[in-house]
């Protein structure tokens, strides 16, 4: 007699479906799973450390320690780390989980995701208590927009011209312009340069949140 034929079990309206085979002595699965890491499980995914290199590398650790400081160093249960040491800490513990199985570590992969990818610039803004303005927000649009006509912003950094020169602008079509420019932006990679800063993210804080001074 044959001990390895697949069991059959019966579904709704009779439908059958192979679910595991019966051997002599003890079930199978019909397919075995594999387990896959949390590396693998972040595949096509931006991971700071293979983004980035040298003192860049080390300038976005430090920014991602700073944006969550309290909680990463409640995290890493460490309350004595600066920017520095956070930043080295953070490195070094999202690199310690990557072998981890992701199943049964669901809890630790969800920090990863949080503290070891890189982040859009609406993300941290949102970490430094920053919103970007609502597209219908008129009065927040105009007040920040007359913030920056009042510092002689560069207008080109968001996609207007003119430089520094404001005179003889529309308001309505520049607003309209720099509406776009922050949607189209805000949501790009925040990456910090080998001086520890960001333009990017420096330009959406003063033209695309409530009235930055």
């Amino acid at each position: 007699m044959d001990l390895t034929k697949p069991l059959l079990f019966l579904g709704t309206g009779g439908a059958m479906t192979t679910g595991a085979y019966l051997t002599k002595d003890y079930w199978m699965p019909s397919k075995e799973e594999t387990s896959k890491s949390i590396r693998d499980s972040l595949e096509g995914k931006k991971l700071i450390s293979t983004t980035l290199t040298g003192t860049a590398l080390t300038k976005q650790w430090e920014e991602e320690f700073e944006s969550d400081s309290d909680a990463i160093k409640s995290l890493l249960n460490k309350s004595d780390l600066n920017k520095q040491t956070g930043g080295e800490a953070l490195s070094k513990w999202c690199d310690d989980q990557m072998s981890l199985d992701a199943k049964g570590n669901e809890g630790v992969l969800a920090k990863v995701e949080k503290y070891c990818l890189v982040r859009s610039v609406s993300s941290q803004l949102s970490r430094k208590g920053k919103n970007l303005l609502g597209k219908d927000n008129s009065s927040g649009w105009t007040t920040t927009y007359n913030k920056r006509k009042s510092a002689n912003a560069n207008r080109d950094v968001v996609g207007l011209t003119g430089g520094t020169t404001w005179t003889s602008v529309n308001e309505g079509d520049d607003i309209s312009k720099v509406k776009t420019w922050c949607s189209e932006n805000s949501e790009k990679d925040f990456l910090v340069s080998e001086q520890g800063n960001s333009s990017l993210y420096t330009n959406v804080l003063e033209w695309c949140t409530a009235s930055e001074g």
